[in-house]
């Protein structure tokens, strides 16, 4: 006989049901394993290709961790959505030499990323 025979009536629908529950449950944590980290060296991938496209003597740009402030804005700035605001202090490093920066840095959100970033010397 066949595998179905040796299954209880009803196993098999309730196989099912655990394989697909088991596949839900293991695919959610992949979202929210997005991380402030994450966020941030979104942030300074932004800021880079921004600052390269004005600047070409620009070579990186580096955010201080330690000094990070978050604000969970959620909402609009003009028709663009905004999640979350970090701000705080950076490395701003060109041909003429680090500096230290504030910077600011609106993120959309997950699967957005940040949408703008700006400096301010310190």
């Amino acid at each position: 006989m066949g595998v179905a025979s040796a299954l209880p009536v009803g196993g098999l629908p309730r196989a099912c049901l655990a394989a697909t529950a088991a596949l839900a449950l293991g695919a959610t944590p992949a979202v929210s394993q997005k991380t402030r980290f994450d966020a941030l060296l979104g942030c300074e991938r932004h800021a880079a290709v921004q600052f390269k496209v004005n600047d070409p003597a620009f070579r990186r740009f580096v955010i201080d961790r330690a000094t990070v402030e978050v604000d969970r804005f959620a909402d609009k700035v003009g028709n663009q959505f905004i999640s979350t605001i970090y701000q705080g202090k950076a490395t701003l490093e060109a041909a003429s030499g680090a500096r230290t920066v504030r910077f600011i840095c609106l993120h959309a959100g997950v699967g957005k990323g940040p949408v703008f970033v700006y400096t301010l010397a310190d």
